[in-house]
């Protein structure tokens, strides 16, 4: 029923005489419409055809692109398959096309190997083109494409399955002046596009996960001059120090250049930029100490230094009074770092502090209008995260040399979500304020050297599916209830004195032997003190058992097991 009224109204539309208009899907529609429907080819006049997140299936008509006045189509996250009909190539009046987060295939190629006809070459009005996430194939050279497609201002091919090969030689002259956004994330490019110099209002650079070598240029700091939003070279080959020459990105939201193999220290020109909100430079080889004064970035809200080089103390010398307010990711594990965790940075986390009320609208952090991808430490194994949750606050300092006591200040971030201190050498009891984490769904504690028990209050963390406090010194009962019961005997092992039917161990086995101290408790009521015991030992070792046994004919049992306790202690202690 729903499809004959679509195909009712898209058979009205084509009569009717609206040459700049949009024609779009109703949102009712988007549950029905699993393909195109051939009435959009009376649509002579159509202009824009904007069917995105539709579930559209089957694969891409041939009719579609031969509407004559066809400029825009979308048709990105569907479950489109099979090849891109050549009759697209021929579409002259085709200026933006967006086909990504579909399951298209097929060769499309730029250097000849296929007939030109097959290629975007001759689409010299295309302004946009989005292939990203597809299975395609083929080879393209980055400058011939550039030069071809004079007014291109956005390109995205990550994860398209193409492959980009760059020019060596000095190529500024083939790009648009214009150009804003280059995608080219996992296309297999090997060396740093000098290209990209001429781009002098370039907004968006992702050439991550590919295997450039080299340094980083240092003319990167012309790259979109004051304009550039984003600039991710993650995942690469690249080696040398970070240039120190981002004064001028003062528009700058993202930097990324994680897993590579860049040394030195962090650059402090990134203080300049006073508009980042992720700066992500794990796994790497830096070194140095705790840059302090990225406190000073209002903005920051993910700082990512995990697995490099720094060590040291981690003092507080910002020159503002509230350092990292907005801070949400904060991950320095795997490092060097010592002494006291830093309860003064725990207390300024104010974007840590506050709950996400159930049912707000979702958001995720972004950077320069794109999403946020993130591998962190949940749950005991790594995991990526295409998009972050605004709410998904993290605190990650395992793998370093921190000491002392857990601050409890940490109890008053609320909105946590992970906190993993593991592998560390920290010391006294769990806190418990720690109770107040009511967001909390991962908390690591293990490999470190706490004692005490572990708190009750901790049962009533009803979000909390893993826990780790294993290989520490805890004593006493596992608490009971909620989610504890479902953790494994893992998250507790190596706790000599704890016990509960996680581990197997009945807590009644594990009762410590009355003390000392524990007799005087009923002297009185016994009628005996210590001093004939105490007499008796000066006399020698056998007179005092006599007295005890003496004690034991009184009828009082208990008296006699402590006394012995006590006469096999200092007998050993003696022949020691």
């Amino acid at each position: 029923m729903v499809r004959s009224i679509a195909h009712q109204l898209i058979r009205r539309a084509s009569k009717l005489d609206w040459p700049s208009q949009v024609i779009g899907v109703p949102e009712f529609l988007i549950l029905w419409f699993d393909d195109l429907p051939e009435s959009l080819v009376n649509l002579r006049q159509l202009v824009f055809l904007y069917l995105s997140s539709n579930m559209l299936s089957g694969v891409l008509p041939s009719w579609l692109f031969t509407l004559p006045s066809l400029e825009f189509v979308r048709l990105s996250n569907n479950k489109l398959k099979g090849t891109i009909p050549h009759e697209l190539f021929s579409l002259q009046s085709i200026k933006g096309l967006s086909l990504d987060h579909n399951q298209l295939s097929g060769k499309i190629d730029v250097l000849g190997h296929v007939p030109m006809a097959q290629t975007f070459l001759n689409l010299t009005h295309l302004k946009y083109l989005d292939l990203s996430y597809n299975n395609f194939s083929g080879d393209w050279e980055l400058e011939t494409l550039l030069s071809s497609l004079t007014n291109l201002t956005e390109l995205h091919l990550s994860r398209s399955g193409v492959s980009v090969t760059v020019m060596t030689k000095n190529a500024t002259s083939y790009v648009n002046p214009d150009f804003k956004l280059l995608g080219l994330a996992y296309c297999k490019i090997k060396v740093f596009p000098k290209s990209l110099r001429a781009m002098k209002k370039l907004e968006t650079l992702d050439i991550s996960n590919n295997d450039i070598h080299g340094h980083i240029p240092d003319w990167v700091g012309e790259i979109g001059g004051n304009r550039l939003l984003v600039l991710d070279l993650s995942n690469n080959s690249i080696v040398g120090t970070i240039p120190n020459v981002y004064q001028d990105f003062v528009a700058l939201e993202g930097l990324k250049l994680n897993g590579n193999q860049l040394e030195g220290e962090i650059p402090t020109s990134l203080v300049k930029c006073q508009s980042l909100k992720v700066l992500d430079l794990g796994n790497n080889n830096l070194t140095g100490t705790f840059p302090s004064w990225l406190g000073d970035l209002p903005n920051l809200q993910a700082l990512i230094l995990k697995s490099n080089n720094f060590h040291g103390y981690i003092f507080n010398s910002s020159v503002v009074q509230f350092p990292f307010p907005s801070l949400r990711v904060f991950d320095l594990s795997s490092n060097g770092f010592k002494g006291r965790l830093p309860a003064n940075y725990f207390l300024n986390f104010n974007a840590m502090k506050n709950v996400v009320k159930k049912g707000t609208k979702r958001e995720y952090l972004s950077m320069g209008g794109q999403y946020y991808s993130i591998i962190i430490a949940v749950k005991g194994r790594e995991q990526e995260f295409p998009k972050l949750l605004v709410e998904f606050t993290i605190v990650d300092l395992s793998n370093n040399k921190f000491e002392y006591e857990i601050p409890d200040v940490i109890g008053n971030l609320g909105s946590l979500i992970v906190l993993d201190l593991s592998h560390n050498k920290l010391t006294g009891r769990i806190p418990n304020s720690f109770g107040k984490l009511s967001e909390i769904e991962s908390l690591d504690l293990s490999w470190n050297q706490l004692t005490g028990e572990i708190p009750a209050c901790l049962v009533d963390l009803t979000f909390m599916s893993f826990l780790n406090v294993s290989q520490n010194h805890l004593v006493g009962r596992i608490p009971q209830g909620h989610q504890f019961s479902t953790y494994e005997g893992s998250s507790f092992v190596g706790n000599p004195e704890l016990c509960g039917f996680q581990l197997l161990k009945e807590c009644d086995q594990y009762r410590r032997k009355p003390q000392v101290e524990g007799v005087d408790e009923d002297k009185e009521k016994s009628g005996l003190t210590w001093k004939p015991v105490m007499l008796g030992y000066s006399c020698g070792t056998l007179l005092g058992l006599m007295l005890g046994y003496l004690m034991l004919s009184t009828g009082r049992p208990k008296w006699f097991n402590a006394l012995a306790d006590v006469a096999e202690h200092r007998i050993l202690k003696r022949q020691t």
